[in-house]
This record gives C-alpha cells, structure tokens and sequence, in this order.
C-alpha cells in the first residue's frame, strides 16, 4: 500500500503569518522568442515552509552554524524505517483551543514500545483532514515539552507529524533548543496519517534540490 502524505500546494491555502509571502500561482506570459505558445506556470510567493516540507537544526541554529538540506544524502530519505503513533482523532469543530499533546498521549500509542534509534516518527491526530479549514493554524494542537522529551530520548533520524504548529506560541513549552540541538530532521505538515493502517511503514520524503536553505518543501509517501 502507497500512501500519499503530502499536503496540496494552491492559492489560498494555510500559511505562516507575514513576513511569509502566500502563493500565487499564475500563467506565464507570452513567449516572444519562441515560435507558439507556451505553456507554464509562476509559483509567487513560494516559500521554503509552503506546505509540506522538511527541515534541518540549521533553521534553528542558523544557516551558518548547521548543515543545510542540500547536504542531506538522499539515499538517507528513501525508505526510512517508521513507526507511526496515532494519538487522536480531533474534530476542529469541538474544539475552542489548541490541544495539547502529553507524554501520557504517546506512551499509550499503540507501537510506543516499537521505536528503534535511528527511525522516523510520525505522530498523527487526522490533522491532515482539516488542510483547508480556516482555522487550522489557529487551532492546531501542540505538543508539551515532555512529550518531545520523550520523542529526543528515542533517536529518531526524523519526527514528522499533521501538526501545523508545534509549539504553543501564547505559553512556550521551550523545547526547541533540546530537539534542534538532539540533530533530529522535522517533517510536515502530513495529511492522511490517520489512514495508515499499521504502527510500522517505510516513510519516503523528498524535498526540492535548493541551496541555501535549512527547509523546503516535499513530496512524502509512505508504504506498509
């Protein structure tokens, strides 16, 4: 079973706050030199976290002072061995503020006592489903601090998850310095975890082959 994971790219789709622009995707315009049209398109307002994408330390630590996504060996993206952790199910209409995600939350996944070093994780809540609602960067649950300290305890190779927002902007939990600094890769947002029908698959993540960046956007699989 092939599994799309990777969220769709269009006009008026979620975005971080200014100054991240908002894609525009428009026609090109009349070819002058070549004989007939031509067909293409302008991707404005692309950015290196439009949409689904991954990333290294270096847009934490800064692109002098980490490895950039280019020196990722591909070979290192294709077929990772993962274990997916299917927390919860939310529907964003029940909800009025962002749920947390806890230690206790993970540990009762089923596929928690599964983890080996060097792995991915995915954490899904069906996330993925709301893409398109208005509110779901405003409402996407977070995680608490030892909820993450327990995921960089494991030694994953990559965590992703469908969570638009990791951290709870308005109350930090603080623990992005710890996950950077443990030389963990962030995937996502992910859509159609909640899809998946086993705690093990083989996640498959390629982001676009641009310098001078920590993150870009990626076209994600996954196969059980």
């Amino acid at each position: 079973m092939i599994l799309d994971i990777t969220g769709v790219i269009e006009e008026g789709m979620w975005n971080y706050d200014y100054p991240y622009p908002e894609i525009n995707i428009k026609p090109l315009p009349k070819v002058d030199w070549v004989d007939g049209e031509v067909f293409s398109e302008i991707f404005e307002g692309l950015h290196s976290q439009t949409g689904t994408y991954l990333e290294t330390p270096a847009h934490y630590f800064g692109n002098n002072n980490s490895y950039l996504l280019i020196d990722v060996p591909v070979e290192k993206l294709v077929s990772i061995d993962c274990t997916v952790l299917q927390v919860a199910d939310y529907n964003i209409e029940d909800l009025n503020n962002r749920p947390a995600i806890t230690l206790e939350d993970l540990l009762t996944c089923e596929g928690a006592e599964e983890i080996e070093e060097g792995n991915a994780i995915v954490v899904g809540t069906g996330w993925g489903k709301y893409w398109k609602h208005k509110d779901y960067l405003n409402l996407s649950p977070f995680f608490k601090r030892e909820a993450i300290e327990w995921i960089i305890s494991k030694k994953p190779l990559l965590l992703g998850s469908d969570l638009a927002r990791w951290e709870n902007l308005e109350k930090p939990e603080g623990f992005f310095p710890a996950f950077y600094k443990a030389d963990i890769l962030m995937a996502g947002p992910f859509i159609n975890i909640e899809k998946i029908e086993k705690t093990k698959c083989k996640l498959t993540i390629l982001p676009l082959k641009v310098v001078r960046t920590s993150c870009a956007p990626c076209r994600a699989i996954v196969e059980y």
